[in-house]
């Protein structure tokens, strides 16, 4: 199969998403090829699509597609998918992409309820994998260990559970991301705070040095009403993020804030351990410091299972078996 792949507009992480993307379907023995947005898109997708000829054309994302492609895509009569990888924080801008596509893929199981309920056919939950070649266990140097690791932007919701585990605890706490920098400065003018700040967006590489070197990585996602979002009908993802996958790979044990869908991809309790609001975080943060042994074992199990399930290549097999041609 002949495959048209148009990438997100996006850098830092989408650039390895892509990649690997490209990859698992060619792994698969497909034919895929990518396509950047830039400025001249559609004369140069209309060369590309007529020399190559695609049995499908994938869109990732699709924020930043625009309306000449869009409808390009719908008249060239070839079957077209999207993969909206940014569910539900951008409703504002996909639900008005769906109509030019035949196939909707997205990362959120109410998303895909909204777009269900507003008539389109083919909807399907397709969260985003993770590859174990990257993400995978291994030994780190003294730099990347701590008791908790977080790895992210400055959500307001991880600003206060960071603030409050200060407060509440003394374990030493690494932050990895872009636009920490003044909260981390209030806090370090206290001395007793045993924090560090890594205030850079880092290499999928390196993530998994921080995952690798971490007791304990805190997962917590995105808040459905953050202000930089564009979500006005207030949809509450149900779903959980991509790295949950990548942690779980790195054979790292996690702690994530709970999500309804969590349970469809691993065990709770036994693959990776939700909780339910800040206290619930502090005693479990307490209790799986003490269990080391506790700690591994369900690390174990969460790699295990993100190789049967979860990698980009069941992704791929996933969405062209709901393709049909």
């Amino acid at each position: 199969m002949n495959i048209l792949f148009i990438t997100s507009g996006f850098r830092a992480v989408y650039h390895f998403f892509e990649k690997t993307i490209i990859e698992a379907f060619q792994k698969t023995g497909h034919d895929c090829e990518s396509y950047n947005l830039n400025s001249s898109l559609l004369n140069g997708l209309k060369l590309k699509s007529e020399s190559m000829q695609p049995d499908l054309i994938l869109v990732m994302a699709g924020l930043k597609i625009s309306t000449p492609v869009l409808e390009f895509i719908k008249q060239t009569q070839v079957k077209s998918a999207i993969w909206m990888t940014e569910d539900p924080y951008y409703m504002d801008w996909t639900v008005p992409l769906t109509p030019y596509f035949d196939y909707i893929f997205t990362i959120d199981q109410a998303a895909l309820e909204q777009y269900k309920q507003r008539g389109h056919p083919r909807v399907y939950h397709l969260p985003l994998g993770t590859d174990p070649q990257l993400f995978h266990p291994a030994p780190i140097s003294e730099e990347y260990a701590s008791d908790l690791c977080l790895v992210g932007v400055p959500y307001r919701n991880r600003i206060e559970l960071i603030e409050f585990l200060l407060e509440k605890t003394d374990y030493h706490i690494q932050i990895v991301g872009r636009g920490w920098g003044k909260y981390y400065k209030e806090w370090v003018q206290h001395s007793n705070r045993n924090i560090e700040l890594v205030n850079a967006w880092v290499k999928p590489e390196t993530v998994v040095n921080y995952y690798n070197g971490s007791k304990i990585v805190l997962n917590v996602h995105r808040p459905s009403d953050e202000k930089y979002n564009r979500n006005r009908m207030g949809i509450i993802a149900k779903s959980i993020n991509n790295r949950t996958f990548d942690a779980a790979s790195c054979e790292a044990f996690q702690l994530t804030d709970y999500k309804e869908e969590l349970e469809c991809n691993f065990k709770d309790g036994e693959e990776v351990i939700s909780f339910r609001d800040k206290e619930d975080l502090l005693k479990k943060i307490d209790y799986y410091m003490t269990n080391g042994e506790e700690r591994d074992h369900i690390a174990k199990a969460a790699r295990k299972r993100v190789l049967e399930s979860h990698t980009f290549q069941h992704r791929i097999h996933q969405l062209l078996m709901k393709v049909q041609f």
